[in-house]
């Protein structure tokens, strides 16, 4: 239990750091002239409404694990510690096709207009729930419906406050660091976290 919360706040503090998460609020920000205030607000909802489709997810699939694990011994013992290695190695092989925000969703969201773009802003989010964090509700499944919650409530609390906090300091220039490195990186890390979850499980579950 206490690997599964580890791996789950180390991921949920990489991802209120990726850029493509905080970086498109940046953008609007200059193109419509949005006040330091107006600008935290919307981070925060855009950060709920991504985060609430994926704790709607995790939830779905924590339940399903929960249902497997009620009657397989083996498939707690072994079968979701493989998923997280098999999920790892697959973020890891994948990292560089990181699938959150993209420069077309971006450009996409500068072309709307004024009335638009928060709304729009909002559905992309929804629309892109962390892939990455899923597996933590599967394995929390194993545990019961308490974890499944408590993975869920971690993860968010984290990702809104990392998210809005990342956009109140960029807007006082943190910006205009190079974040392409951890951009591209994200994936790797993601899957590192993962790999080491699921080896880790395999000996204490």
């Amino acid at each position: 239990m206490v690997t599964l919360f580890t791996g789950t706040l180390l991921l949920s503090l990489l991802h209120g750091l990726i850029p493509s998460h905080w970086i498109p609020v940046l953008a609007l920000k200059e193109k419509f002239a949005w006040p330091a205030e107006k600008t935290i607000r919307v981070a925060m909802w855009a950060a709920l409404a991504h985060s609430l489709s994926t704790f709607m997810l995790g939830v779905l699939l924590g339940l399903s694990s929960l249902s497997l694990a009620d009657n397989l011994t083996n498939y707690t013992r072994w079968a979701v510690p493989v998923l997280l290695v098999m999920l790892g190695i697959y973020f890891v092989v994948q990292h560089h096709r990181h699938q959150h925000f993209h420069v077309q969703e971006k450009q996409k969201l500068e072309k709307a207009g004024r009335g638009q773009v928060i709304t729009l802003l909002l559905f992309v989010m929804f629309l892109s729930p962390c892939l990455e964090i899923e597996a933590y509700f599967i394995i929390a499944g194993t545990y019961g419906w308490e974890a499944i919650l408590g993975i869920g409530l971690l993860y968010s609390l984290i990702s809104v406050a990392g998210i809005t906090l990342w956009v109140a300091l960029a807007q006082k220039g943190l910006h205009r660091f190079n974040w392409h490195r951890l951009e591209h990186n994200s994936g790797l890390i993601s899957g590192a976290v993962l790999i080491i979850t699921g080896i880790i499980s395999i000996f204490t579950h």
